[in-house]
């Protein structure tokens, strides 16, 4: 158990402590150093499968891309200033302005990252009910264009906390008091009603897609004369239910951190129990960072194959083997790589 130090009661004015005893600092960065380890490793490895690795380049997979670019900032950049801001008592972690900047990176992320989700969730409904047309109206550029919007909107809405208007920007927040700024009560209303909400709504979203996908599913297993579209239709199900288990993964491990306000402001009422309950909260929604790398190793052969090829080679930074060397699985989400060049007098036609 962390031994709180005598000094968390430090006021403006004093010289830097520590919230806990030294002991206690020790073991919480200990605990937090595998968790930023794994989640910077793993996204590094998703991140350069996916650069070096053309036949990963898919549509579907610049959303997975996108997705392991925020959890490697979340890993490399949001977890350090957190666990300082935690564990650090001065007038730079403990100003309400000061402070709300060092969380900034957590806020920014996490917003951008609900929004991601948004986007491979209906990418996954065009590609289960428009199937014929999902190529044509999910492009690369639009795909792109999607991506740079999300991250612009999650940047917008994640730096809502540092706007202080209408409170005391030097407010003392390390203590139990509560920081009054309106902005970041609406903040805390939308982390605690607003993305459980949101989560709901997408896991119906994701209810609706695979109603759609048994419908279809009959008239797909059927057509005996076209064995690549039953092929195409088995990848796509394939990477729907991949999504969906990164969209309920994401949801477990930050359900509890929704309520974490609440606990904040009702139930804290000392130093000690305050600390716990942010530490909990805050460590499942960055293990969450680390868990895409795992599910996408786990359910895309590709993804697996090419992380194999990356750890076995010492020059993973380095281009110069011929991808055809490299990890590069057979079928993609089409399901028409080698399986529509050996059939070449089959023609693919998929009915809506």
């Amino acid at each position: 158990m962390m031994n709180f130090s005598n000094n968390t009661s430090l006021v403006e004015g004093q010289s830097v402590s520590l919230r806990v005893s030294i002991t206690g600092s020790i073991i919480y960065v200990a605990v937090y150093i595998p968790v930023i380890l794994m989640c910077v490793s793993g996204n590094a490895l998703v991140i350069m499968t996916f650069i070096r690795f053309k036949k990963v380049r898919k549509v579907n997979n610049y959303y997975i891309f996108a997705l392991a670019i925020v959890d490697f900032l979340t890993g490399s950049v949001a977890m350090p200033l957190a666990i300082s801001n935690r564990l650090i008592i001065s007038e730079t972690t403990c100003h309400a302005n000061s402070r709300s900047y060092l969380f900034l990176p957590a806020y920014v992320l996490c917003s951008t990252s609900m929004c991601l989700l948004l986007a491979i969730t209906v990418d996954r409904y065009i590609a289960i009910s428009r199937p014929l047309r999902y190529h044509v109206i999910m492009t690369r550029q639009k795909t792109t264009k999607i991506i740079i919007f999300w991250f612009a909107f999650g940047f917008c809405f994640g730096t809502l906390p540092v706007w202080s208007f209408g409170s005391d920007p030097y407010q003392w927040v390390c203590g139990l008091e509560q920081y009054d700024a309106p902005i970041l009560t609406v903040h805390a209303i939308v982390g605690s009603f607003l993305i459980p909400t949101w989560l709901l709504l997408l896991i119906i979203a994701y209810v609706r897609i695979f109603h759609i996908a048994y419908l279809r599913k009959d008239a797909v297993s059927n057509s005996r004369s076209q064995r690549a579209k039953s092929v195409q239709w088995k990848m796509r199900m394939r990477t729907t239910i991949t999504s969906a288990f990164v969209l309920g993964t994401f949801t477990i491990f930050w359900l509890p951190h929704s309520f974490k306000n609440i606990f904040e402001i009702y139930l804290a009422k000392d130093l000690k129990s305050l600390l716990a309950v942010q530490t909990f909260c805050e460590m499942l929604t960055y293990i969450s960072s680390f868990m895409n790398p795992i599910i996408y190793g786990w359910r895309n052969h590709q993804f697996r194959t090419a992380y194999k090829q990356i750890l076995k080679n010492c020059d993973c930074f380095q281009g110069n083997k011929p991808e055809q060397n490299s990890a590069s699985p057979d079928t993609d989400e089409t399901g028409s790589i080698n399986l529509t060049r050996s059939m070449s007098s089959v023609q693919i036609n998929i009915s809506e």
